[in-house]
């Protein structure tokens, strides 16, 4: 039973624990809210707000006036302290205060097994910073003492000290101002009810106190959802923004990993290895056994001594590629053993094989080489599609110029940008397209230029794009287009254009061209805002963004370099030299002829405006349309 404190005076704003003892001994942790003279307290008591005991009637924290002599200072934190089996601690019980016991087991990942002091006997399960060190507020100072415990000097007269001497070399810490910087970027540890033991993105807004700071959530918001979330939390529950790492293997049997779940990353460990490429994992503080996809999984890191230290070492002999990426700042190192554009690819290989059915052209699916059919063509049985039957996984004979390696995982902490290229995961493949709008709740609305739709995606069913270069991975960088679509242009009307009577709706999906020089001959995807009269409209682009790049770009034009979107049509078999087709580049469609037909579903493409030649994939080709007196006239193909 701990001694009854001797009452003293505290003032408003104090951090205070105060005494319950039903139905058992428990201290809880409050806050002074009005300071009490030395000599006379109102009947011998403080008026405290609880911090984690509430009101029943509302949500709202319980305040109440407590007995002076059940009130103590709150001990300072102590870092990175371990316990041994036979020591007295103090638990942080259900999240509600804390309660003296005794190490009873040590276990991994800085968990303890703790009896509690009781009548019932209690063994709980706690992680390594919900305990401290059990003591006792005896006369205004704790017992056992704390290092560097700070004793009260009364009435001491002044002595003069003559050194003998000694000579002391004092190493101090960093001061936590030093470490966490005002915007500063970090995570920090809530102990809220219901995300107790989780790590949240948030940035430093400032220091209130040499142990404190106010962070602003990046993902978490206020009760009525109106702003992010503010608190003052404590600088033992914060850590840097972890690292980056990659890993270019599946998660095994029992690897330490942070699990994204509500807003924020939860430790655990993988419980089982389920097929395509999910998880069962087993969150620490809550023993919960939910699924995960890869991509919501990150390795797990400590943070000790200003130091990030994986849970596990990476087995990097596992692949012939190396990514080291850091928080701040992406450095891409790859290492690649030949420069060849056709790996050789083995049987049980991990690969992606292309698309290009109808409907389905440029998307990419995770399959295995089963075997190899001659020199240019595989056997592949591909790890999410199946038969029709839905019997067994689907198989497939792939030409080798479909079939590319699967690509190192890069996973975005930080969000992705506008117009930024990805990789969006839908009906069980990877498409290619734009960010065309940030969304709230770490979503993004996605543009496909192939079919011409946008659809909502969350952040982790994102990957950044990458092309497979001359036998290297090559992450396609955001494409900023440099154009500026002039609104007020005195042209003449020209083959496809748009008749200045004709209308469009609002909301309607449009195509805009432009005329300027270097762009002559492209359109850009747009959606129509409201029209303006005398056969204006104002529009939205799709693919161009605001001067500052927070928003896409909404403009003036005239009806007259604006057509309908075309038919969605997409080419199953190839294209023949002499073709005339639309090539997407720089975020629009311009008109080109094919000069060459490629290896490995390729082309080279004649710009006849800008008299160039370059290489496109097929699925960023499409058929020529031109909209003529109100109707889409497909341009006539080249003779066999």
């Amino acid at each position: 039973m701990p001694l009854h404190t001797t009452p003293q005076c505290f003032n408003k704003g104090d951090a205070v624990e105060v005494l319950k003892t039903n139905p058992f001994t428990i201290w809880l942790p409050a806050t002074v809210l009005r300071s009490t003279p030395c000599k006379k307290t109102r009947n011998g008591q403080i008026y405290v707000e609880f911090q984690t005991h509430y009101c029943e009637e509302s949500s709202g924290s319980r305040r109440e006036y407590v007995n002076a002599g059940d009130v103590r200072p709150a001990p300072p934190p102590e870092l990175h302290r371990y316990f041994k089996v036979g020591d007295n601690v103090e638990v942080f019980y259900k999240e509600k205060g804390w309660r003296k016991g005794k190490v009873d087991d040590i276990l991994e990942n800085c968990m303890y097994f703790v009896l509690l002091d009781g009548v019932e006997e209690e063994i709980v399960k706690v992680e390594q910073w919900g305990l401290r060190v059990y003591r006792v507020w005896d006369d205004g100072s704790w017992l056992p003492p704390l290092e560097f415990q700070q004793i009260p000097q009364k009435n001491i007269p002044e002595v003069e000290l003559k050194s003998r001497g000694v000579k002391l070399r004092i190493m101090c810490s960093r001061s936590w101002k030093e470490t966490f910087s005002e915007g500063m970027s970090v995570e920090v540890k809530r102990d809220k009810e219901g995300c107790y033991g989780s790590w949240h993105t948030a940035a430093i807004v400032e220091s209130v106190g040499y142990d404190k700071f106010l962070v602003e959530y990046q993902k978490l918001k206020t009760v009525n959802g109106s702003q992010f979330l503010k608190e003052e939390v404590d600088a033992s529950c914060i850590r840097p923004c972890p690292p980056e790492i990659q890993s270019f293997h599946q998660f095994e049997h029992l690897d330490r990993v942070d699990a994204w779940l509500n807003d924020g990353w939860w430790e655990g460990h993988i419980k089982e290895v389920l097929g395509g490429l999910k998880y069962i994992v087993c969150l620490t503080t809550t023993e919960e056994e939910l699924v995960f996809e890869h991509s919501m999984l990150r390795p797990r890191q400590e943070w000790v001594k200003e130091k990030w230290f994986t849970a596990r070492e990476f087995d990097k002999t596992r692949s012939s590629s190396d990514m080291t990426l850091k928080s701040k700042e992406l450095k891409i190192r790859i290492k690649c053993s030949g420069r060849t554009s056709k790996p050789k690819f083995s049987k049980g290989m991990r690969v992606e094989v292309r698309s290009d059915e109808e409907g389905y052209q440029g998307s990419w699916y995770t399959a295995v080489i089963v075997d190899s059919i001659g020199e240019h063509k595989f056997l592949v049985e591909y790890l999410t599609l199946r038969t029709e039957d839905k019997s067994e996984p689907l198989k497939e004979k792939a030409d080798v110029s479909d079939i590319r390696p699967c690509p190192p995982v890069i996973q975005r902490i930080d969000r992705f940008k506008m117009l930024e290229e990805v990789d969006a995961w839908y009906n069980e493949g990877w498409w290619v397209g734009l960010i065309c709008k940030i969304l709230d709740g770490l979503k993004y609305m996605v543009y496909f230029w192939t079919t011409n739709e946008e659809l909502v995606f969350d952040h982790f069913t994102l990957r950044p794009h990458q092309e497979w270069i001359d036998g290297k991975w090559v992450i396609a960088f955001m494409k900023k287009s440099k154009l500026q679509v002039k609104s007020k242009l005195n042209l003449k009307r020209q083959n496809g254009g748009v008749a200045s009577h004709t209308n469009f709706c609002v909301g309607a999906k449009v195509e805009v061209r432009s005329d300027e020089e270097g762009y002559q001959g492209s359109w850009y995807p747009a959606t129509i805002v409201r029209p303006l009269g005398n056969g204006k409209y104002l529009l939205q682009y799709q693919t161009l963004e605001t001067d500052d790049e927070t928003d896409l770009l909404t403009e003036e034009v005239d009806a007259i370099f604006i057509r309908p979107s075309p038919l969605v049509i997409q080419q199953a078999d190839q294209f023949r030299p002499l073709d005339e087709v639309d090539a997407w580049h720089d975020g629009g469609w311009w008109a080109g002829q094919v000069c060459k037909v490629l290896i490995g579903s390729n082309y080279t493409v004649y710009f006849r405006t800008a008299n160039e030649i370059l290489e496109f994939q097929h699925s960023d080709l499409r058929p020529r349309q031109n909209w003529l007196d109100g109707e889409w006239i497909a341009a006539k193909r080249a003779l066999v």
